[in-house]
């Protein structure tokens, strides 16, 4: 993997942030008023399990990299 693939998945994590963040505000405040649908705590559900997934592809991507990029 090059250093060039973590900077574009890095890149892309912030364009999947940017796009999901106003969505995620909305059913957000949804869920805390008790007012989501079935099908909107499903999509909520969904996002979050996604972010978890990018989440930790990014730490693992950081962490493959943090001793290469010192040395």
């Amino acid at each position: 993997m090059e250093k060039r693939t973590l900077d574009r998945l890095s890149a892309a994590f912030k364009a999947v942030e940017k796009d999901l963040s106003e969505r995620v505000e909305e059913l957000a405040a949804k869920s805390s008023a008790g007012k989501l649908s079935e099908k909107e705590r499903a999509e909520y559900e969904q996002i979050i399990l996604f972010n978890d997934l990018l989440s930790t592809l990014k730490l693992q991507a950081e962490e493959y990299w943090s001793p290469r990029i010192a040395s």
